[in-house]
């Protein structure tokens, strides 16, 4: 029940922000006019092949904003002092927010293809149909959720910085730093590069999916470690 609680109570202040509405523009915004703009396919299967790169890359800037606006929020506001000192453990208060963070981000993942796929149909994009569409968007939600994984470094970050402008000036830096090396050929092994990667239909092998787990893993723990222990700091 303590979780639950927890969990209601990061909704609403996720929901009654300024940000989530703001990242609900965003994420009607651009993948529109990437998707107008940007492609000029005749079938839903080139077309989605088309943009799911660059929708990949938004992604990841936006899913690693939410999870440090999550966490970071709580310096910023200077509300964390209130937050430790509430007999709730820790780790509750942790995964009540990842637990936010991971709903916050599967409905923007399913908002954003949905808005590609309108903009598909506005645009006259042919021979498509249900089953079509469902065949890429199973892999594209999988794709998202690691995306979301490797996310949790951005949290912890927001935490180790105390606010949540230093993870956004480190994603876009990733984000930059990805082209590289993608075109060098270590986009398999670079973990924000991945699920991108999988989203163009590239070949990945288990050493990546290890990658993955093994930075998602990094940046939850960590939080955790650092909430349990932050009334010392």
């Amino acid at each position: 029940m303590k979780l639950l609680s927890l969990l209601h109570n990061e909704a609403r202040k996720i929901v009654r922000s300024v940000v989530f509405w703001v990242m609900l523009g965003a994420f009607t915004a651009l993948p529109l006019m990437i998707a107008m703009f940007n492609s000029s396919a005749a079938h839903w299967g080139a077309y989605f092949a088309e943009l799911l790169g660059s929708i990949g890359s938004l992604l990841v800037v936006g899913f690693s904003f939410t999870s440090a606006w999550v966490f970071g929020t709580e310096y910023t506001n200077n509300t964390i002092k209130d937050i430790l000192v509430k007999p709730v453990p820790k780790t509750y208060t942790v995964l009540a927010k990842f637990i936010a963070v991971t709903l916050w981000n599967t409905g923007l993942a399913v908002f954003t293809f949905a808005v590609i796929s309108v903009a598909g149909a506005l645009i006259g994009v042919g021979g498509g149909s249900l089953s079509v569409i469902l065949q890429v968007f199973w892999p594209f939600l999988a794709a998202c959720l690691l995306i979301m994984l490797v996310s949790t470094t951005s949290a912890l970050i927001a935490n180790l910085t105390r606010g949540y402008l230093a993870p956004i000036g480190v994603i876009f830096l990733i984000v930059i730093v990805s082209n590289v090396i993608v075109q060098l050929g270590f986009g398999p092994y670079f973990p924000w590069t991945i699920p991108v990667l999988l989203l163009t239909g590239t070949d990945i092998g288990w050493t990546s999916f290890a990658i993955l787990a093994a930075t998602g893993l990094a940046g939850f723990a960590g939080t955790v470690a650092w909430w349990r222990f932050a009334e010392h700091k």
